[in-house]
């Protein structure tokens, strides 16, 4: 027992002057792949470490979202997976400054995966494309869970959430829209959309169709990313 204990006080002491130090090089600090449980919990806890550590230790790093895709920002952003895009709220809760966080896109590393590194201030890591986190809005417009979704509520709720998508994407001449298929949806809910903006005169080029399929959505879930210059 004084033998395990010893080893266990030893691998903490390591782990803590691993956190202590300051970084040499960029340091990969998870990888958030498809079929994990949590992404919420996932992302959290690498911002924890990043906040209360490694930012203490290294004023000029910055933390870096990596999603591994081909395509281009806004898209990898509203395909993801993990969610990465809910990542500069955490680090808003945590207080970190609104510079230090950024997205990034690589199209070589594991598809349908994200990876979350700290980065000190004088080197990088490989990417396609990034851009500092508060360049990039995400508004998700998603149905709430109801035991019947056909219910008059469920059907409000879509109705709404579709009226604030149109609107979004008429104010805003930088959103890109999704309309995104999900595990159960109903095609005829896709063909109202879609009726909806041509009635209001929304340019096809304005949004897209992306199947994610990552959980159940009996209504397409919508989506208006903004990057910003």
């Amino acid at each position: 027992m004084r033998k395990i204990s010893f080893i266990a006080l030893f691998t903490l002491c390591i782990v803590n002057f691993a956190h202590s130090q300051k970084l040499a090089q960029p340091i990969l600090v998870g990888t958030w792949r498809f079929g994990y449980d949590d992404y919420g919990e996932f992302i959290y806890h690498k911002v924890e470490a990043f906040a209360w550590s490694y930012l203490k230790e290294n004023p000029n790093a910055k933390m870096v979202a990596r999603l591994c895709s081909g395509e281009k920002m806004s898209v990898a952003l509203a395909s993801s997976d993990g969610f990465a895009f809910i990542f500069p709220a955490h680090a808003k809760a945590f207080q970190v400054p609104a510079e230090k966080i950024f997205f990034a896109r690589w199209s070589k590393c594991e598809s349908r995966s994200e990876q979350y590194w700290f980065v000190p201030g004088n080197d990088d890591i490989e990417y396609d494309e990034m851009v500092q986190a508060d360049r990039v809005r995400v508004n998700r417009f998603l149905v709430g869970n109801y035991d019947n979704p056909n219910s008059p509520f469920a059907k409000s709720d879509f109705a709404k959430n579709l009226k604030e998508f149109i609107a979004e994407l008429k104010n805003n001449p930088k959103a890109e829209g999704f309309i995104i298929r999900n595990n159960g949806m109903r095609e005829r809910h896709l063909r109202e959309a879609l009726r909806q903006l041509r009635i209001e005169k929304i340019d096809k080029n304005r949004f897209q169709i992306l199947s994610r399929r990552t959980y159940p959505s009996y209504y397409p879930e919508l989506m208006a990313v903004t990057i910003t210059e």
